[in-house]
């Protein structure tokens, strides 16, 4: 009996932790680098009012110019109205930008780290939350960056 009361309260454990976490995909606009791209991201809960979060932006650029990041994000949830499924939070993180420009002959590329600094917004769907974020990136690639998408829980929710 206490093995399977064990049994139950891991997989209790196991499904509230999925369900603490969501996947999300979004359009983004980098005003230095003036070009729009996809945003994909993991975002886990840790607690009712810190989130952490792993996004990817992808930038359109020219033809043989490649530019991208890797965030790592806390976001800190200030203002929630449960009811009507609307949430404001503040983000501060970490940017890997990488940016690639082929001459021909040879590649040249450059890999910076900035702080990301910012604020975002939900509103809960019935199939999930749409997004939205304003950041700004400081560093060597300083930039605005504008972003909105959609996020889908995983574990039901």
């Amino acid at each position: 009996m206490r093995h399977l009361l064990a049994l139950l309260l891991l997989i209790g454990l196991g499904t509230a932790a999925q369900a603490q976490t969501s996947l999300g995909i979004g359009l983004c606009y980098g005003s230095k680098i003036k070009k729009p791209g996809l945003d994909a991201r993991v975002i886990h809960g840790f607690s009712p009012t810190l989130r952490g979060a792993l996004d990817f932006e992808y930038f359109f650029t020219e033809s043989g110019h490649t530019f991208w990041t890797l965030d790592g994000n806390a976001h800190y949830i200030f203002y929630e109205q449960r009811r009507q499924g609307q949430r404001l939070y503040g983000l501060f993180g970490l940017q890997y930008a990488q940016e690639s420009l082929d001459l021909g002959f040879t590649t040249a590329s450059n890999s910076e780290i900035g702080l990301n600094l910012g604020i975002g917004g939900e509103l809960r769907l019935d199939f999930g939350a749409a997004f939205g974020e304003l950041k700004l990136v400081l560093g060597n690639y300083d930039q605005l960056v504008l972003l909105a998408g959609l996020r889908f829980g995983l574990g039901g929710r």
